[in-house]
């Protein structure tokens, strides 16, 4: 059972609802419940079908799981995309634009590794899709000119990061994967890291000065992205400034 917990990745999940509750509180609506738990088993769907897609792949990674007990993550998988698409069909009468938004991001998060071996398509992907839960206040009638900057900042520190576990996979993704540090170099991938990491950081403390203990725990982080080759302290303390950045953002 445990392992059936592991699999949906719950931090991952939580903090993708942590992102349309933060969006709501920004912008002044209060966060609708239905539609944040309908959001949390999209996105535990998604991570699922794709351990399921990457099963194999995944073993050098040293997850074995999906692979060693294939049936019994299969029926998980399926029960996740029944209670999903059940979720979604009750809230299509109460909210519809956001139910089609919900199952438009279900559909893309389904095919996401089948996309793998396109340029740059799947961590833009990833980034995109996981930030697009601070849109959800649209369509209860937030304004597109205030949600902009917290979207921006989102999408790309998501871009950065993803790219930061693109450059430590890159020997294993190699002739499986077309990711950032495979299609344009290891240096290139390290400087586009940088980059959309301190845009985004520089987004957030435009919104709120309460992002400025995460901004600089992920600009800590950055000082070694050059000399950590597997940047795995790069990738620790960039989390924590993540964690940071959100209970920043949540409190402002």
């Amino acid at each position: 059972m445990i392992k059936l917990i592991k699999a949906i990745r719950l931090p991952e999940c939580f903090g993708v609802v942590a992102l349309g509750f933060i969006a709501f509180k920004y912008a002044g609506i209060k966060p609708e419940s239905l539609t944040l738990i309908t959001l949390l088993f999209v996105i535990a769907s998604t991570m699922l079908q794709n351990d399921w897609r990457d099963r194999f792949h995944d073993i050098e990674k040293g997850k074995t799981f999906a692979s060693e007990r294939p049936a019994l993550f299969l029926c998980w998988l399926i029960l996740f995309w029944i209670i999903c698409g059940g979720l979604i069909m009750v809230l299509f009468f109460k909210y519809p634009i956001v139910a089609g938004f919900l199952l438009g991001l279900a559909a893309i998060g389904a095919v996401y590794s089948e996309t793998r071996r396109l340029p740059l398509l799947p961590v833009t992907l990833v980034s995109f899709t996981a930030a697009s839960p601070i849109l959800l206040p649209l369509a209860f009638g937030a304004s597109f000119a205030v949600i902009a900057p917290l979207f921006a900042a989102t999408v790309l520190i998501l871009f950065g990061r993803e790219t930061l576990h693109d450059i430590a996979d890159a020997k294993v993704d190699r002739g499986y994967k077309q990711t950032v540090p495979l299609f344009l170099g290891d240096k290139l991938a390290r400087i586009a890291v940088a980059a959309t990491l301190v845009g985004g950081c520089g987004f957030a403390v435009a919104i709120s000065p309460t992002a400025l203990i995460g901004s600089a725990f992920i600009i800590w982080g950055l000082t070694g992205i050059v000399k950590d080759i597997r940047v795995v302290q790069v990738r620790r303390r960039i989390d924590v400034g993540l964690v940071f950045l959100a209970l920043g953002l949540a409190l402002a």
